[in-house]
């Protein structure tokens, strides 16, 4: 599935950054707007002998949330390189350690946050607040 663009600022250039290469920050971000769980492929890079993220996204029901919209958890792995994954659920602490490292730029951690909010905005249904 490919989304209509979720904004003029949400380019092509910037989801591909979410999508291969940032995608741990991204799921953080997502994670943080929506409550929901952030999920990951995670493989065994046979040239470094650890193990590597193949693709971080956040789970709703049992569809993947990533910057490509909604999609099943499986069909996304056709978008990766990848040998043998396994699906993993993950803290934002170790997405972003196997993903990112230690030193995450403040100003591109606000953009992930902007650009999430899209995201669920278009995908995740709002939450009703509690009538006093």
């Amino acid at each position: 599935m490919v989304p209509e663009p979720l904004d003029p600022e949400f380019d092509d250039e910037r989801r591909e950054r979410w999508l291969h290469g940032r995608c741990a920050l991204f799921a953080v971000a997502l994670h943080r707007a929506t409550g929901l769980a952030i999920m990951a492929w995670i493989d065994d890079d046979p040239e470094v002998g650890v193990p590597v993220l193949v693709h971080a996204f956040v789970l709703d029901g049992g569809s993947a949330l990533d910057a490509w919209g909604r999609r099943d958890p499986d069909d996304l792995l056709s978008d990766y390189a990848h040998w043998n994954p396994e699906l993993v659920a993950m803290t934002e602490a170790e997405v972003l350690a196997i993903g990112e490292g230690p030193d995450i730029d403040p100003a591109l951690m606000a953009e992930a946050e902007a650009d999430a909010a899209l995201v669920a905005a278009r995908f995740v249904p709002a939450q009703a607040s509690p009538v006093p």
